[in-house]
């Protein structure tokens, strides 16, 4: 990146009340993007466990189909948002489009029971059968609502990444990590339970919920202008075509892909045994409830952790503080593997894992913004997210079949959690490694 860009893009000076503003306004936009994974994941598996899916099912839907389109859409969206110079800015047009396409998605799948009775009557003895209706509606909703959550949140990092001081990503991150953990506190002490009987409307909440606090962030935060030379601009008969040449780009950098290595491992470390979490609570005679207390509890933990990560993620760097927390669940997931087969011992392990699982959400949260450069901020890392789409994809693809072969045998997220820290852990090794961290410091 060169020295008129970065000069460019440097973010400008804000006073204190300048700096609570902003990060009142960008707490509203994390309060929507977080839903996704706070309240409107946690519903869309309950809704599939009553539709009676297979495991091989449920990783399908609520992972790899979403994954193979955003793989297309979050790169596309990043590189034209890099490039964008609108009235509005760069990044909060592309959010004010995100942000009621997901609203819409969810509100779909929320009437999904009913339009499937409804598509299975209209098709009479050309439907496939009322059960497959269901998850054809589910997969169409759920896809789109995913694709919308989580393009909103490589812009809204890019956001972060364009307005936000560098001494203070890791407090910043900190305070956004204990909103969303404040989120999962309500949803799973209040609103899990009531699933049961309101999964309707529970799923039109989280609709609400996710577009409401995004849109209000783009309408209210002011983006700094660019001058027109900051980033290259985009060719008019190209403006659809997918970005391969800047995607292949960000990989003549060395260290990027030891990067984009960790960011993968650690996605495809708490992926299996986030998706199939609630059956194996189950399995093991966890009731609901109980999982939520647990949940809530584990939450409380991280928000009380969170500040002081943060701190030692500005102070020391968010690469040292992560390798410590990916090793220490490798211990942890090891150790379950090995032991977890009752209630008791699944409650012990649940409970570890949300807390250092959270722990490494919240030290590796500014590690983007430490390593990528800032002109062409949402260009790197959507290319790192579709890194991360392509490894869920390949890992949700087998986790299903997997379980289902083994006959429901859950500890295998475990080990998987084990293989694949292990792996993280190397990558972050490499990356701290002398060399590469010269020339992650050069850019």
């Amino acid at each position: 990146m060169d020295r008129a860009r970065a000069s460019a893009l440097a973010v400008a000076p804000l006073s204190l009340a300048g700096v609570g503003a902003l990060l009142l306004w960008l707490l509203c936009g994390d309060l929507g993007v977080t839903i996704r994974e706070r309240a409107a994941l946690p519903t869309a598996l309950e809704l599939l466990r009553r539709y009676a899916a297979s495991d091989t099912t449920i990783s399908l839907l609520l992972s790899t189909v979403p994954a193979a389109l955003s793989m297309l859409l979050v790169p596309l969206a990043g590189y034209h948002s890099d490039r964008c110079r609108s009235r509005l800015g760069r990044r909060k047009p592309f959010l004010l489009v995100a942000a009621p396409v997901g609203c819409l998605a969810m509100l779909g799948l929320a009437a999904s029971p009913t339009w499937a009775g409804a598509l299975d009557t209209a098709l009479g003895s050309w439907s496939p059968g009322l059960a497959q209706c269901r998850l054809a509606l589910f997969c169409l909703f759920w896809a789109v609502f995913d694709c919308a959550a989580i393009s909103a949140l490589s812009l809204f990092n890019g956001l972060v990444s364009d307005l936000v001081p560098v001494r203070l990503l890791g407090r910043f991150f900190a305070v956004f990590r204990i909103v969303g953990l404040s989120v999962g506190i309500a949803y799973h002490n209040w609103i899990f339970a009531l699933t049961d009987h309101h999964l309707r409307e529970v799923l039109i909440g989280a609709g609400l919920f996710f577009c409401l606090p995004v849109f209000a962030m783009a309408l209210g935060v002011k983006e700094t202008p660019l001058p027109p030379d900051a980033a290259a601009p985009v060719k008019p008969l190209r403006r659809l075509r997918f970005p391969f040449e800047h995607v292949l780009e960000c990989f003549s950098y060395r260290p990027y892909g030891w990067a984009v290595a960790a960011f993968v491992l650690a996605s495809v470390t708490f992926g299996p045994f986030n998706t199939f979490y609630l059956h194996y609570a189950h399995a093991t005679g966890i009731v609901k409830s109980t999982l939520g207390a647990l949940t809530a509890a584990g939450y409380a933990v991280s928000i009380v952790s969170a500040f002081a990560i943060g701190w030692l993620a500005d102070r020391y760097g968010p690469m040292r503080v992560s390798l410590v927390i990916m090793a220490v669940y490798c211990a942890v997931s090891a150790v379950g593997f090995a032991s977890v087969s009752d209630a008791a011992s699944f409650r012990t392990f649940y409970l570890a894992h949300v807390v250092i699982s959270g722990a490494w959400f919240t030290a590796a949260a500014s590690m983007p913004m430490a390593l990528f450069p800032r002109a062409r901020f949402v260009q790197f890392n959507s290319t790192k997210d579709l890194m991360v789409v392509f490894g869920t994809i390949v890992v949700s693809g087998l986790q299903g079949p997997v379980l289902d072969l083994s006959g429901h045998d859950y500890r295998f997220t475990l080990l998987a959690g084990a293989v694949f820290s292990l792996l993280c852990v190397v990558c972050l090794v490499r990356l701290q490694s002398g060399a590469l961290a010269a020339q992650v410091a050069a850019r």
